[in-house]
């Protein structure tokens, strides 16, 4: 390439951007390259190949050979000798000005648009000097890629995937560095022409990126990484093994004689685990390798009816789906065997079961903690937490904080809530059922303000079933039943479940001609329950209509629900509204108030219990007993409402939430949290002063790249040798 015009067919102008391709010998990943670049590069950034005068033969030839059979070129200019990467790029800042310029190695692959998001980045702000991408081995650029890589190269298609696949997840962060790295990396021209080139003293590599850099910083330019391109970089074929160690030290000590702060700076940078640009690699790295969860099992289990539910389903999804390598279920040692009991009898195996103290000697931090119910408990969870690089809760409801009344006593309540609250400070995110959840949460919290933490997670339709089992013999009560009309009340015998309301409806309901009975299924805690107002209520009508099952098997509730001719929710409020959901599962009409979350998910068609006027509730509930129309109409406006939530759209925004935490700033750095280690400083040679005058401030008396500050260094690096 003699003429510039070629690039454009017309004279470069300001504002145009030429790929500058770095070449010395090739290498393995040459070819690789060259298609990449050639595939992927849009025909608005021209690419011109600057040969340094190196062994190059074998490569220019397989330049032309690809060049040939893609139908597209590069331009091609070769030095008259061997210049050096940092007089290699001058050449090309020179050449192609007044262009930006974008510095690519011999030994990279790119993605598909990686030029457009590049320079798009690039002038995202008018301060940016540089704008590198994030790639594999590029010193604080680098997002490993899969372990694969280290043998052997990707090929341009797998790579293609995996950019893309970052590109397309990327937010655009585009966070602060402190220095520019150039294997993949958009040179502004404003910059250069106001700093000027790299310096040659330099030459033929190191430190003149860091030099550069700095000499911008000072001039009030700024340097990003550019988050939506990713680039393989396999590192070291691009620059030969020219001087290699020593001139790194020696140019090393040069950049810290001339910048200060710069080994402190550089330090500091690093060792910020939760930086802009640690979090940007973090979400990164999620993107390409997967998220490894950590899931706190000490409650999952089957006896928590609805947050066993929850809890094991949204695990098991998040097991299958795509961007998940792992799921864990953590534990205490005595809950192990039972956890994967538990899966086994399931026949998931895709659900690793381990204790806290297996995943501490493992060595390795996970990426996502998560808790998939209240946070009540005051040492599990933070143990857990402290191990992952962020935390997530789901909450479910907010009774047990909101009242003492179904606490053992006060400090029990006080205990809930001072838990409670510290995971509201200290969790990454926060997912509840529901917008009233959501408005409850906030409303405690923050007096109402909203909070960017907090996402709805609600409950999937019920999954699975027992299809046909038969009636179990392990309660008697359900074998009384025989063949009477009953209409059934599901769920743990709580005060704000509203069972002495709906008992006190019921006989209303009687009154006007129903012929049928009420049963009750569901356990009685130690605390926080009706069980004495029922009683009370039975005693003074003397009414033998109602029957209490006590808790129920899995198989015997989906009879239950089939069997039954109304399916009752009477809660004056809900979290969610799963009774409903599997009222419509398993065949039968559900009722519910609008109380909580049962408000969120049910369908504005549908019937309700007002709870304003018990006369008016009976004839609702009469209407619906009698009525086979009115049941069905009742029932296909609750079926087409259940179909909007799918456990697995669920764990699709889980997982999205989870990314979601990787851009934003740790919410809470326990101590467990490992820090970088610092680099050790670089030892700055003790020089005389004489030298360091010449070697070092020329930069300030005379313009770097200048002919008159060459020969000064020539004669001075001769003289004081």
């Amino acid at each position: 390439m003699t003429d510039t015009d070629a690039l454009f067919g017309r004279p470069v102008r300001s504002g145009d951007v030429v790929a500058a391709l770095t070449l010395f010998s090739g290498g393995l990943t040459w070819e690789s390259c060259v298609v990449s670049l050639l595939e992927h590069t849009s025909p608005e950034t021209p690419i011109v190949v600057f040969d340094d005068a190196g062994p190059s033969e074998l490569a220019v030839e397989q330049l032309a050979a690809v060049e040939e059979r893609m139908g597209r070129q590069m331009f091609y200019y070769r030095q008259p000798v061997n210049r050096g990467v940092v007089g290699n790029l001058n050449t090309a800042f020179e050449r192609l000005a007044p262009a930006d310029v974008i510095v690519l190695n011999s030994d990279i692959i790119v993605g598909p648009e990686w030029d457009t998001r590049l320079i798009a980045g690039a002038r995202s702000r008018t301060d940016i000097a540089t704008a590198t991408a994030l790639s594999a081995n590029a010193t604080i650029f680098t997002v490993e890629g899969p372990e694969s890589w280290q043998l052997q190269p990707p090929s341009v298609e797998e790579f293609a995937q995996v950019a893309t696949k970052v590109a397309r997840t990327s937010q655009k962060i585009y966070p602060f560095v402190p220095v520019a790295t150039s294997f993949c990396t958009f040179f502004a021209r404003h910059a250069l022409n106001i700093v000027g080139p790299l310096d040659e003293e330099f030459s033929p590599g190191y430190g003149e990126e860091v030099d550069y850099s700095l000499r911008c910083v000072s001039y009030g330019f700024n340097h990003i990484a550019v988050d939506d391109v990713y680039v393989y970089h396999a590192t070291g074929e691009s620059f030969g093994a020219v001087f290699r160690n020593q001139r790194k030290i020696d140019n090393d000590e040069l950049v810290s004689r001339r910048f200060s702060y710069w080994d402190r700076w550089i330090t500091d940078f690093i060792n910020e685990a939760d930086s802009p640009l640690e979090r940007v690699k973090h979400h990164t790295s999620a993107v390409i390798h997967g998220i490894t969860v950590a899931v706190d099992a000490e409650l999952i289990h089957e006896a928590l009816t609805g947050t066993f539910e929850g809890s094991f389903t949204i695990s098991r999804l998040l097991a299958l789906h795509p961007d998940v390598q792992r799921v864990i279920w953590v534990a205490s040692p005595d809950r192990v065997e039972p956890l994967r009991t538990l899966l086994g009898a399931a026949q998931v195996d895709t659900i690793e079961v381990a204790t806290l103290d297996e995943i501490v000697a493992s060595g390795t931090f996970v990426d996502v903690a998560f808790r998939p119910y209240q946070d009540f408990t005051g040492a599990t969870w933070p143990a857990i937490s402290a191990y992952a690089h962020r935390n997530v809760i789901w909450t479910l409801d907010l009774i047990a904080v909101l009242t003492p009344h179904y606490s053992a006593d006060y400090d029990d309540f006080a205990r809930r809530n001072d838990s409670s609250k510290a995971s509201w400070r200290n969790a990454d995110a926060i997912g509840v059922l529901t917008p009233h959840v959501a408005k409850t949460l906030t409303s405690y919290y923050t007096g109402g303000t909203g909070d960017e933490k907090v996402f709805v997670l609600p409950n999937g339709s019920p999954e699975g079933g027992s299809k046909g089992r038969p009636w179990s013999l392990e309660n008697p009560g359900i074998e009384e039943l025989g063949d009477t009309a009953y209409a059934l009340v599901l769920g743990t015998n709580f005060l704000y479940k509203n069972i002495p309301w709906i008992m006190r409806v019921g006989l209303m309901v009687k009154s006007m001609g129903w012929a049928g009975e009420f049963v009750f299924a569901g356990p009685t805690p130690d605390g926080g329950h009706s069980e004495r107002l029922q009683q009370d209520l039975v005693e003074l009508t003397g009414a033998d209509c109602f029957h209490f099952l006590g808790r129920v098997s899995e198989a015997d509730k989906e009879r239950l629900i089939n069997g039954a001719t109304v399916v009752i929710s009477p809660s004056i409020t809900e979290g969610w509204g799963m009774i409903p959901a599997e009222t419509v599962k398993f065949g039968s009409t559900p009722i519910t108030t609008r109380g909580g979350g049962l408000g969120d998910i049910a369908p504005e068609g549908a019937r309700f219990l007002g709870l304003r006027d018990d006369e008016e509730d009976a004839r609702t509930l009469f209407e619906l007993m009698t009525d086979l129309t009115a049941r069905q109409q009742q029932r296909d406006e609750w079926e087409a409402r259940v179909k909007d939530h799918q456990w697995s759209a669920s764990a699709q925004t889980l997982v999205e939430a989870f990314f979601g935490t990787f851009l934003t700033r740790r919410a809470f750095v326990p101590a467990a949290v490992a820090v970088a280690a610092a680099p050790e400083p670089v030892a700055i040679a003790a020089q005389p002063r004489l030298r360091r005058r010449i070697l070092d401030r020329s930069v300030v008396v005379l313009p770097v790249g200048s002919a008159p500050r060459r020969a000064l260094k020539k004669v001075a690096l001769w003289v004081l040798r």
